[in-house]
Order: C-alpha cells, then structure tokens, then sequence
C-alpha cells in the first residue's frame, strides 16, 4: 500500500552517515523534520547539509542500542549502518517502542520501503513500486516513463494545483459542508473564465476572483 507520510516537525534519526545515510539526508531534509544523525564519522557532505537542513549530528559509534533510550518523542528510526546486526537490534528496539523503523540491508525488518519517485515541480510526486520485489527494476521503469510523464503534464496543471491549494484553505474559512468545499473547488477547474485567466499566468487575478466568490456566497448565506 502507498500512503503519503507527513513527517513535518516530527523527530528522525538516522544511525550511520555513509552512502546510505546521506541518501536518507537528501531525501528528508526538504520536509522540515528534525532530523538527527548519529554516526562514528561525519563526512564532509553531511556537514555541508546540516546548516541547510538544520541537522543535529552525534559523533558517536553506536554498540549498544540501550544508548537510543536517550532520545525522546522519535517518529521514525533509519539504521544505516554497514552492520546488518547492529541495523537490526535498532529495528527490533524500534518496534518494541512502537517507533517506525527502516533497515537498509533487510526489508522484512522493516516498517516501510522507499518507492522510485517522479518529482514534478515539487507539485507532483509519482510513486512507483514493484511492491518490494525488486528496487532496481522500480528505478529502471522510472527512468523508461519519466520524461513522457513529464511530457504530458503541462503548466496549467502545476498552476491548477497551486490554485486548488489557495481555494481549499479559503473555502474552509466560508464553506462547512464538506461536500459543498468539494462541489467548490471542482467549478473552479471547470469555470472557462477562471481556466483562462490561468492560461494566461494571471495568478493574482484568480486568486482575487475565489475570494470574491467566497465572499458573495457568505452573504447569500447571510453570515
């Protein structure tokens, strides 16, 4: 099954800062969690992440995971290390605590695998998986379907995203019924003017027309 995890403001650790670690880095580090690494050697590329994603950075070997009791409130555990014992004591720790785990060298220890992602102007992501069987053949199917993915996604779709974004945080102010948000939103992608005035890249003026539509609605409701 593929979910959407939100790990915003929640506490990651990541044990090990090899190859795999930074990875991990580079993969959670633009979705504003706290991320702590703990490692017995720090690269110079982590380094350079920790001011731009704010990391926390442990210089540590870890033998024993009684020492992981020290942390408090963890969302999600990465072991990364290039010890597959150690990797799955920080699992088995993990579970005990019921803390979502993942293990780079054993899938089956694992709460969760990582999909092959197309990222589309950090609107889109599409996931692909082969359901755990195999990841190398996930990332070569990525790489036969992206740019015609790519392709056919164009620039009125990113900017009917972002409008949809802008409506539905409006429409939560105006519109209670749940139904009645959705009926909303979905006329603005049917609406030809406001289709229009996006083709044309005028944002702004879309923008000024939900509100103003939200605010006649009010007032046919007489708020």
């Amino acid at each position: 099954m593929i979910i959407d995890l939100d790990i915003e403001n929640k506490n990651v650790v990541i044990i090990g800062a090899g190859l795999e670690g930074t990875k991990k880095i580079r993969l959670l580090g633009d979705h504003k969690c706290n991320i702590t690494v703990i490692s017995e050697n720090i690269g110079p590329e982590v380094i350079n992440y920790k001011k731009k994603y704010n990391l926390k950075t442990i210089t540590k070997k870890i033998t024993d995971v009684d020492t992981l009791n020290e942390f408090d409130d963890v969302f999600i555990i990465f072991a990364v290390t290039n010890d597959k014992h150690l990797n799955r004591k920080i699992t088995a720790w993990a579970r005990q605590r019921k803390i979502l785990s993942y293990s780079v060298d054993d899938s089956q220890q694992s709460d969760f695998g990582f999909l092959s992602i197309i990222s589309i102007e950090e609107s889109i992501q599409i996931a692909i998986s082969t359901l755990g069987k195999s990841p190398i053949m996930a990332k070569i199917i990525k790489g036969k379907i992206e740019n015609a993915i790519k392709n056919i996604i164009v620039k009125s779709d990113i900017d009917n995203i972002k409008i949809q974004a802008f409506a539905r945080e409006q429409a939560k102010k105006y519109i209670e019924n749940p139904k009645e948000r959705k009926d909303f939103l979905r006329s603005l992608i049917n609406n030809p003017e406001i289709q229009g005035l996006i083709s044309k890249n005028n944002i702004d003026k879309v923008k000024e027309r939900i509100i103003n539509t939200l605010d006649k609605l009010e007032d046919n409701n007489g708020r």
